[in-house]
Parts: C-alpha cells; structure tokens; sequence
C-alpha cells in the first residue's frame, strides 16, 4: 500500500502542509481532487484568482473524464499552448495546439486518463496556479511495461509519485491557459495492484465526475 504512515511528530506541527504531513488516504478516489479545489475555490476572494481557479477546475475534470477534445477550445485555452511534461526526469515539450492535443488524445486512447491528488498543496496568484501533490494515475498493466514493475498487463495499478504543477494563465477577464509545467520527483514513484472491486475506469470516472463538471462553470 502506498500511503505513507502518518510520523507522530508531524502530528504534533502547526503546519498546514499537506506533504509534510502525509496525511494521504489509503484508497484512491476520483472527486477527492475537485472536492480540495472546490473548498479552495470557495475560500478565494479575488475576481481573478477566482477565474483562474474557475478555469483550472473546468481543464482538469474535463482531462480526468475524457473529454479530452474539449480543452484546447477558445473560452479555456490560448490558441499556441506550451507544454513541458515531467516523465520520470525526463521532460517531454510539447509546442502547440496539436501537440497538446495529441498528448490529451493519446492518454484517453491508452485509458490513463484517470488520475488526482490523494494530498496536495495549492496556490493562486495572477501568474496562475501551483499544486505539489502525491499523485495517482490508474493505469492498465499493459501501460507499464517499461516501468520497473512486473506489471500484469490484464490488471490494474496505482502509479503513485509526487509532481509539482505550475499553470500559467492570460490576466483577463475570462483568463485562459498559457502553459503547464509539470515536474515530477522519479524517485517518488510507487505501483500497487489493484484488486478488480478498487478499479476506477474511464467511464466509472466519467459518471463520478459528472455532478462537478456540471457546476464547473466559467461564470
């Protein structure tokens, strides 16, 4: 299991860092990720960290329930979007509209769509967004084959890791995404095998998400 126990002495910090404290549930569940940027979203004052954030919340439930063609359109993206993808210290650069897209469609197509924060920190200033999170994508075992895991391809796995993100947006009204960077720790990097009744598919992931992508407007 990858949840990290809880030390004791970090029990007893006045801290409100979630890393720090590892406090990361022991099962993966799919709304926990917007559940944490709803409440933050609601503890947020300023009109344009609240667009921001507004818009963060649409791009990634958009992402994480496949809809995948819906993100690089107009009300949420600038039309050039610049990407650079930590994958286990190498980082992949992704220059425009079509490589970005290519990168969303290729992870629906793979069925790796499905991801989120077990535990994360976040922030918004007028640049953009930053979360440092332990992170979890579930992932077919035929997609870990260069992984160093004996994964079997029939099954599923938690591919854990800690990532840090920076979003960067435009400062207008309704801003827009500029850019991600994604860096990732590869020595943070942990698989568990899911028994088949913890699996979140796909489409388990569509229908969960749904009641939050309805509400997560631009307005």
């Amino acid at each position: 299991m990858y949840a990290e126990p809880v030390n004791p002495k970090n029990q007893r910090l006045d801290t409100a860092d979630a890393l720090t404290l590892m406090r990361v549930p022991p099962k993966f569940d799919v709304t926990e990720w917007p559940r944490q940027v709803e409440a933050f979203l609601q503890a947020t004052e300023k009109p344009l960290h609240r667009a921001i954030l507004k818009n963060y919340l649409r791009h990634l439930l958009l992402e994480v329930a496949g809809y995948w063609d819906r993100i690089i359109v107009p009300e949420l993206t600038v039309d050039e979007p610049e990407y650079r993808v930590g994958d286990r210290g190498t980082v992949h650069v992704l220059s425009g509209r079509a490589a970005v897209e290519g990168f969303y469609r290729q992870t629906f197509e793979t069925r790796q769509n499905v991801m989120g924060a077990r535990t994360m920190n976040m922030g918004v200033e007028d640049y953009g967004v930053t979360t440092e999170a332990v992170w979890t994508h579930v992932v077919p075992g035929a997609c870990l084959q260069d992984h160093p895991v004996d994964a079997d391809p029939q099954a599923w796995y938690l591919m854990n890791h800690h990532l840090l993100q920076i979003f960067t947006y435009t400062r207008d009204a309704q801003p827009k995404l500029i850019s991600e960077r994604i860096y990732d720790d590869p020595q943070s990097y942990s698989y568990e095998k899911l028994a088949p009744a913890d699996v979140v598919t796909p489409e388990m992931a569509r229908a969960q998400l749904a009641p939050f992508l309805a509400r997560a407007t631009l307005a």
